[in-house]
């Protein structure tokens, strides 16, 4: 007999990972093209936006466990697994077609009407897939690290961050289709990541100053527990602030491993930020009920299990 899971896995923190940089990969894709016209992200970063998503998605009908039976996640339509997995398909799709409008030998490649209908697309879908995961999480009231609206806004961050650095590794990757309308992506970038660096301080100074006790105690691991470690250095040194600073010199070489570590950074994020759902606020009396469950290895439950 085993207890039941109390939080997700590493798997849902890669779905995070993948998805949310996909739909910032075509957020960004989306804006740039009304802005600033068709070829200015680069065709590698418009199609891994997509294949991004669909990557994420795979993890996550894994990590909900019964693969075959993931159809059945479409058919709730009051559900936000529901509306998030019909999201990233329309997603997937709209992305899709978006970046084969950079391949000129297709016939639809001038057809400006359907391309500019895609960016809509891609910017309204990509903001939702963007945002997707903190909705999910903030809405969970028993997790004290994640309630409120706040990991909205982190994880939109994070996928701007994360979609902007994958560009730019994209556009480093295939030299011949530089965005040269994108320059400044990476100065983007990095205020960016400046700004990402501001909120996390102050998410974590209104849970420990301004929340519940159960929530300050849960942020406070973040600072001087288990997590305090790997967020410091990890995600706020290695992952924030070095790349920030690699971002604003001059060279390939230098924005690219500085994009290299943002990603290292997001992922790091969320793998944190999944874990800490272990914390969580119990019902009276649950603790003590589930304490007195069987834990599979009493001398009693042997007997059952002899072959």
């Amino acid at each position: 007999m085993k207890h039941k899971e109390e939080g997700w896995g590493w798997m849902l923190a890669v779905d995070f990972f993948f998805a949310g940089m996909g739909g910032g990969m075509l957020l960004i894709a989306g804006i740039a093209d009304f802005l600033l016209g068709e070829g200015n992200t680069s065709v590698l970063g418009n199609f891994l936006g997509a294949f991004c998503i669909a990557i994420g998605a795979c993890f996550l009908i894994l990590e909900l466990g019964r693969p075959l039976q993931a159809w059945r996640v479409f058919m709730n339509p009051r559900a936000i697994l529901t509306f998030g997995a019909w999201t990233m398909t329309i997603a997937i799709g709209a992305g899709l077609i978006y970046a084969s409008f950079g391949l000129k030998m297709l016939p639809w490649s001038d057809w400006v009407i359907l391309r500019k209908l895609m960016a809509l697309g891609c910017i309204v879908t990509g903001l939702i897939v963007a945002t997707y995961p903190g909705v999910l999480l903030g809405r969970h009231k028993s997790r004290p690290f994640w309630n409120g609206p706040g990991m909205i806004v982190l994880f939109l961050f994070s996928s701007l961050v994360t979609g902007g650095a994958a560009h730019i590794l994209s556009a480093a990757i295939l030299p011949a289709y530089y965005p040269g309308g994108l320059s400044g992506l990476p100065l983007m970038v990095a205020l960016l990541l400046g700004f990402q660096l501001i909120f996390w301080v102050g998410y974590l100074w209104v849970k420990i100053s301004g929340t519940t006790e159960r929530e300050a105690k849960a942020a406070r691991k973040w600072l001087k527990g288990n997590f305090s470690g790997k967020f410091i250095y990890g995600f706020l040194l290695i992952g924030t602030l070095l790349p920030l600073v690699l971002l604003l010199f001059p060279g390939t070489g230098v924005i690219a491993l500085g994009a290299f570590l943002a990603l290292l950074g997001g992922l790091l994020m969320r793998l944190l930020v999944v874990y800490s759902g272990e914390d969580r606020t119990w019902l009276p009396g649950e603790e003590c009920y589930r304490a007195r469950l069987p834990l599979g290895t009493e001398e009693f439950l042997k007997a059952w299990n002899t072959k």
